[in-house]
């Protein structure tokens, strides 16, 4: 009896071993066959910035899970090779196309650069640069302080709004950790005639960035201008004089009554002579 209940449990027990092995062997075999069969993709070797140009030592070949590659995925290492970023690329990130700049056109800012755009460069301080927290990447409103020829003095008015800051000096990748950057230039992008009317700005008048909000994409309808003589007006005005409280309406007089009467007028007459006398009541 015990050799038999022995038995049974050893078979089971080889029934279930038999099993797991096979169960291990179809998802071993099932992962090497989607191995060899994913698509080969094209992955980072290590961080880059914007404008780098990608070398032989920065890419390697990758096969994908599946047998697809993501749209736009780099499948050759020499699709990539030799061309300079627009995007930066994070370690093992799959590089896309959309990522890399035209074949031929260099590295640095112009890759960077979208067709149809152009760059152009100002001169700032602490106080034009909004205390260095103008770099790469932020958006900002372009203000010109001058005179225009139009009679109200020195006036201030926004020349452009939301326009992307490509680079603070020869930085073209902000800060990782957000920290201001002193720089002594600062170089917008701009449609070409808005460029005109930067370097037109910067020789005629006094140029100041305004930092925006990165999500705020609203533009006025029209640009606010604001003249000397609009800024002084409040202050040239004479104070208006505190209103008076209205008096308040006179109180009806006290009207008081007559004491009531304690004689009462008796006619005299003596012969011919009437006179009057007064009667007091009696009590």
């Amino acid at each position: 009896m015990n050799q038999s209940r022995l038995l049974l449990t050893f078979t089971l027990a080889l029934v279930v071993a038999l099993a797991a092995s096979y169960m291990v062997y179809q998802q071993l075999s099932t992962a090497a066959s989607a191995e060899a069969t994913g698509a080969l993709v094209v992955t980072a070797t290590r961080s880059l910035e914007i404008g780098s140009r990608l070398t032989e030592n920065d890419v390697q070949v990758m096969r994908w899970p599946n047998a697809s590659p993501p749209a736009g995925a780099v499948t050759d290492p020499q699709q990539a090779v030799g061309r300079a970023l627009i995007f930066p690329i994070f370690e093992g990130e799959l590089i896309l196309v959309n990522k890399l700049a035209a074949e031929g056109i260099g590295a640095g800012l112009g890759p960077v650069i979208s067709q149809g755009m152009r760059a152009v460069s100002i001169r700032v301080d602490e106080v034009v640069a909004v205390a260095g927290f103008v770099v790469a990447g932020t958006r900002v409103d372009v203000l010109l302080t001058g005179v225009p020829g139009t009679g109200n003095g020195v006036q201030t008015q926004t020349i452009l709004e939301d326009t992307q800051v490509l680079a603070a000096g020869q930085e073209i990748q902000p800060d990782a950790e957000g920290k201001p950057q002193r720089v002594n230039v600062v170089t917008l992008l701009c449609t070409p005639e808005d460029a005109t009317k930067v370097v037109l700005a910067a020789s005629d008048g006094r140029i100041q960035l305004v930092l925006r909000n990165p999500t705020d994409r609203v533009l006025q309808s029209k640009s606010p201008v604001v003249n000397r003589a609009e800024l002084y007006a409040r202050a040239n005005t004479p104070p208006r004089p505190a209103p008076v409280a209205p008096r308040p309406a006179p109180a009806p007089p006290l009207i008081v009554a007559p004491p009531p009467p304690t004689t009462s007028p008796v006619e005299v007459i003596h012969g011919t002579t009437k006179n009057q006398v007064e009667v007091p009541f009696a009590n």
